[in-house]
């Protein structure tokens, strides 16, 4: 818990100097640009686009830092969230979504050819089940399971990202999934 403390004492102090440096800006893209790309990344499945999106979250941050307020919060939550409200537009702007690639590690298994239509198709239905699933879910259990399988933050970070314990963090992870598998085994009913 003192180590989440000193965390927060350190975020608050970024966050006074971002009000009143736009250099600070610098610091926080080094402590966050990669963990929001991977977070943007595994949600759209594209590249440029994911790029593009964490520009513009940290464009967006250094417009906004002169007026913003602290709320005992890490700058990085901020940030996710006007991440995920960038995508959402972009998604609601897109008429076309792109498709995240597939791991080639597993050897029993022969990817389809990326002309499969079929495969396209099953792949497109599966996503909307899980979006569907995902969006039915409590704005708490979707922004945990982002964090843990859309950023790939372990458990600790979790904890510190939403100023928790560990063991908080664990059982919210635990639940979401289990309510996010209640609602995929009753689409499938």
């Amino acid at each position: 818990m003192a180590e989440q403390t000193i965390n927060l004492e350190q975020e608050k102090m970024l966050f006074e100097r971002l009000k009143k440096d736009p250099e600070a800006i610098g610091e926080v893209y080094d402590r966050y640009s990669k963990q929001l790309y991977s977070y943007l990344l595994k949600r759209c499945g594209h590249k440029e686009t994911a790029e593009d999106l964490v520009a513009q979250s940290f464009m967006k941050l250094l417009e906004s830092a002169p007026n913003l307020e602290w709320r005992g919060v890490p700058v990085s939550a901020w940030l996710y969230r006007v991440a995920t409200n960038a995508l959402a537009d972009h998604w609601r702007s897109s008429a076309t979504r792109k498709s995240t690639s597939l791991d080639d590690d597993d050897e029993g298994w022969d990817p389809p050819a990326p002309d499969d239509t079929s495969w396209l198709a099953e792949m497109s239905i599966e996503g909307d089940r899980l979006k569907a699933a995902m969006n039915q879910l409590s704005k708490r259990d979707q922004e945990v399971l982002a964090l843990k399988f859309y950023t790939g933050l372990a458990t600790e970070e979790i904890a510190v990202e939403l100023s928790i314990s560990n063991n908080h963090a664990a059982v919210l992870i635990y639940r979401a999934l289990g309510r996010m598998r209640k609602l995929l085994i009753q689409t499938t009913n």
